[in-house]
């Protein structure tokens, strides 16, 4: 799991990166993302928006933000400093594993 530091949880900060940020799409998730230009804001940001659409039990879009998050801890020195970005999660999701999200990781960044 990402630490809280990392992790985007303001309305506000969403709003921003959905508003001003680019959007790249994978087979099984979305992301919205940005370069913060501020030097105080060099911290890495993620955020995840799994709608029930996806699923009518919490505990497997808990388990699905979990994974994703694990992902990206494993694979940080991807994005640079600054980087923010939402994960919008897609349905095919569900029966992946960690090596498969990570590959789609990869493949958009």
């Amino acid at each position: 799991m990402l630490k809280k530091v990392e992790r985007i949880s303001s309305k506000k900060e969403f709003a921003e990166v959905k508003n001003k940020g680019e959007m790249k799409a994978g087979e099984l998730f979305s992301v919205i993302w940005m370069n913060s230009s501020t030097a105080t804001e060099g911290q890495r940001k993620f955020g995840a928006i799994i709608s029930k659409k996806i699923s009518k039990k919490a505990v497997e879009r808990n388990q699905i933000r979990r994974r994703l998050f694990e992902a990206v801890r494993n694979n940080m020195e991807m994005f640079p400093q600054g980087f923010r970005g939402i994960f919008l999660v897609k349905r095919n999701i569900l029966d992946k594993k960690m090596e498969e999200i990570e590959k789609c990781l990869k493949r958009l960044f």
